[in-house]
């Protein structure tokens, strides 16, 4: 079968609505060989993703790439003959809201208009789902030690949420000397089981609810931004998924602080 390129309806984030999905029925929109994408959309080879195939759909369970959290895997599998596609990563296209699954068909390939269950690996899911959130509670912990410490000046820059390279990063220098006392913000978090709420907020509300807020996250009038909320902890800006509450996390440890050019960073790991 060739391939069918361009369709340009965006997909619809199925998990960004509810992320306890693990099972979906949806409706094939394209099906087109890697080579033939535009370079922007094309997946990068490093680490060896080198999958021939990317297959877009009307909506899709997958978490897709970004905001610090590695995208879903898992397996695509065709009502009435069972031919799977097992995907390997999940991107957004480079112009527009479409998704972008990458990997491999068992056998022949699927067709526009085909039917197919998605699901997603859980227990992967539910790892960066409790990285994710981890991450969250670091940053919180970080927040609430500056705020009992009048020399920390610190503000919110980055994180990311990947196994074995999880980390948060704040402008403004902090001291290692600190590290037991962040420690020590982050198992009273996870000990107090607070639960974690996902909520959409108009930009004005955001900015008010939220601990932190880019200065660069804007949204028309009308249109409603996704957050999430540690309750009694405080909230921030997200598009990831996330776990009910804080001790689904299990066991967090701040693993280093380094500082360089006025930054610091914050290595951590869920075990």
């Amino acid at each position: 079968m060739g391939p069918s390129l361009g369709t340009q309806q965006q997909t619809k984030l199925l998990y960004q609505h509810d992320d306890t999905l693990t099972a979906h029925t949806t409706r094939v929109l394209a099906v087109s060989r890697v080579s033939e994408l535009p370079d922007d959309d094309k997946p990068p080879t490093k680490g060896g993703l080198v999958d021939e195939w990317v297959v877009e759909t009307a909506e899709t369970l997958f978490y897709v790439k970004g905001g610090g959290q590695p995208s879903d895997t898992g397996v695509m599998v065709r009502e009435g003959d069972g031919v799977s596609f097992a995907v390997s990563a999940v991107l957004h296209a480079a112009t527009d809201g479409r998704v972008l699954h990458f990997g491999r068909f068992s056998d022949s390939t699927f067709g526009p208009g085909d039917v197919v269950n998605q699901k997603i690996d859980v227990d992967l899911r539910n790892l960066h789902s409790r990285i994710h959130d981890a991450g969250h509670i670091v940053s919180l912990a970080v927040r609430a030690v500056a705020a009992e410490t009048p020399e920390l000046k610190i503000q919110d820059l980055k994180a990311q949420h990947y196994p074995g390279a999880a980390h948060v990063e704040f402008q403004g220098l902090i001291d290692g000397k600190y590290k037991d006392a962040i420690q020590a913000k982050v198992n009273a978090m996870l000990e107090q089981d607070l639960p974690v709420k996902v909520y959409w907020w108009t930009e004005k509300e955001m900015r008010e609810k939220c601990v932190f807020v880019a200065a660069n996250m804007t949204a028309p009038e009308g249109e409603l931004l996704r957050a999430v909320d540690i309750e009694s902890a405080g909230a921030y800006p997200c598009g990831g998924t996330h776990v009910a509450s804080t001790k689904l996390c299990g066991k967090v440890v701040v693993r280093k602080i380094s500082r360089s050019k006025g930054n610091s960073r914050i290595s951590y790991e869920v075990q």
